[in-house]
């Protein structure tokens, strides 16, 4: 089977060139220091730790929660 790609009609070469200039402009508008919370907000790369504790714990917590509610025994029915 062969897989082709297909142009982007207008409509989305239109929905991508919006988005591209919300992106763009929206630093401009809403400056960076109205939305400093914290101190946390000065330490450098802080969001992508954040960012990957959090799905780190989002892992760890359903892998447990698999395992402690979810799994059965091999033999569940037989009994």
């Amino acid at each position: 089977m062969k897989f082709e790609l297909q142009k982007p009609s207008r409509r989305g070469w239109l929905f991508a060139v919006i988005t591209g200039a919300i992106v763009v402009g929206l630093p401009r508008v809403v400056p960076h220091e109205a939305v400093h919370h914290g101190w946390w907000d000065s330490i450098p790369g802080w969001w992508g730790i954040f960012g990957f504790v959090g799905c780190s714990l989002i892992i760890v917590v359903s892998k447990w929660l698999g395992y402690a509610f979810l799994q059965k025994d091999e033999d569940f029915y037989d009994e």
